[in-house]
């Protein structure tokens, strides 16, 4: 906690805004109705929380929004220390369900992550709902498409990762699928396959499909854990979910 002794016009002035621009929630302290200083409490942010958003964009995400119920100010702190696109602060449960909306209207597929009741509305109004199970409310898992059952922030773009590869396989192994058929069809009616060779065909393709999606196998957890360099200890700044 920082506190200051101030008088009251500069701890409602200077000194609460620069605790608010440096991520932290200014409280007034008054004894007998007079101002005798200013505290401040804040959440530290999670030291995965910079890592994800890096990952988030490098797996194709085009801009990663933040709805806040903090301050501006507080809001604009963490927002800069973990690289956000867009930040939109002091908002109501409503406000947030408005700007997936209207990000929706904008021609977005839009996924929305949290973890609180306030955040139960956007998660049902998004294109995707992400909730963080370990630490979220009841409301907000039963609400989402998804829950993230650890609190490991990185899982999400590993989540990513992973549904772009499956459908990359699948496009695959539709596409063998497909040509297979084509070339025996074609070789049939051109006199050219026998039963034994169709069939032959047929279940070597079953085989390359087979080991194709085995590819999922691999690696299939991801790396979900921080460069070394990185795994440091962050300056306490606002509460929030990240």
């Amino acid at each position: 906690m920082d506190l200051g002794c101030f008088d009251g016009a500069l701890v409602r002035g200077e000194h609460g805004l620069e605790l608010a621009a440096a991520g932290k929630t200014p409280m007034i302290v008054a004894v007998d109705d007079a101002v005798i200083g200013v505290g401040a409490v804040a959440d530290a942010i999670r030291e995965d929380a910079p890592e994800m958003i890096r990952r988030l964009h490098a797996s194709g995400v085009k801009k990663v929004v933040m709805l806040a119920g903090d301050t501006r100010l507080v809001a604009e702190a963490i927002g800069q220390a973990t690289g956000i696109d867009e930040i939109h602060a002091s908002l109501l449960p409503e406000d947030k369900l408005d700007a997936v909306a209207r990000m929706q209207r904008e021609g977005y597929v839009v996924a929305m992550v949290g973890d609180g009741v306030n955040d139960a509305p956007a998660l049902a109004t998004a294109d995707i709902g992400v909730a963080m199970g370990a630490a979220g409310s009841a409301v907000a898992v039963e609400t989402a498409d998804i829950a993230l059952m650890g609190d490991n922030l990185l899982k999400l773009p590993e989540a990513i990762r992973l549904a772009k590869r499956t459908v990359s396989v699948m496009r695959q192994n539709i596409a063998i699928a497909l040509i297979t058929v084509i070339l025996l069809l074609i070789g049939v009616f051109a006199g050219g396959v026998t039963m034994s060779l169709g069939m032959l065909v047929h279940e070597g393709s079953v085989l390359i499909v087979i080991l194709n999606a085995m590819r999922l196998l691999r690696n299939t957890r991801g790396d979900t854990a921080l460069p070394k360099a990185e795994r440091t200890t962050t300056t306490a700044v606002s509460a929030t979910s990240l």
